[in-house]
């Protein structure tokens, strides 16, 4: 299986202070997806699909396959960043994660959010969350190491566009 890096500009901010914050996380608590599920609809204009970056229409439910927290907070995160906009390492991130100092390497991901054994992940394959104060210090740590690593580029103009706006980072496989 592919792991392939992700990474698109986001608003931790607005995610932060809005009521899917605590939704999504209590959901990971109990399993239950109701809280999300009207979250969804309440914003459904708002929102798109997380893997074509369309906007929902009315049966964006027929899209989903595990139907569980980790899949529908996938479709109400959309409200916070553009799935087409995807600035990630792809599948580079393996070699040049291998190539920075351990130091250096958390700039790459971030932190991942829910109770602990139980956070979200709707990849299966991990999901981190930078925010704006993170974000400034994953581009200076990853500034100097770019310029041997031109692959590293992309991702290191997405932190330092997002220090500037002052936005977050998602990053998932």
């Amino acid at each position: 299986m592919s792991m392939s890096h992700k990474a698109y500009a986001f608003d931790w901010r607005a995610f932060e202070a809005d009521e899917l914050h605590a939704i999504l996380l209590a959901a990971l608590e109990d399993g239950d997806v109701n809280c999300i599920k009207r979250y969804i609809n309440a914003h459904r204009d708002e929102l798109s699909d997380p893997y074509a970056g369309e906007p929902l229409d009315a049966e964006w439910e027929t899209m989903l396959k595990n139907r569980d927290v980790h899949e529908y907070g996938d479709f109400a995160l959309t409200r916070f960043y553009d799935p087409s906009d995807d600035q990630g390492l792809a599948n580079d991130w393996i070699v040049i994660d291998s190539q920075l100092r351990e130091s250096d390497r958390v700039a790459l991901l971030g932190t991942a959010i829910g109770p602990n054994g139980r956070g979200f992940d709707p990849g299966r394959q991990g999901t981190y969350f930078q925010t704006p104060e993170r974000v400034a210090d994953s581009s200076l740590r990853l500034e100097g190491v770019s310029a041997q690593m031109p692959k590293l580029r992309p991702f290191v103009e997405l932190l330092r566009a997002c220090a500037l706006r002052d936005l977050g980072v998602y990053v998932t496989f």
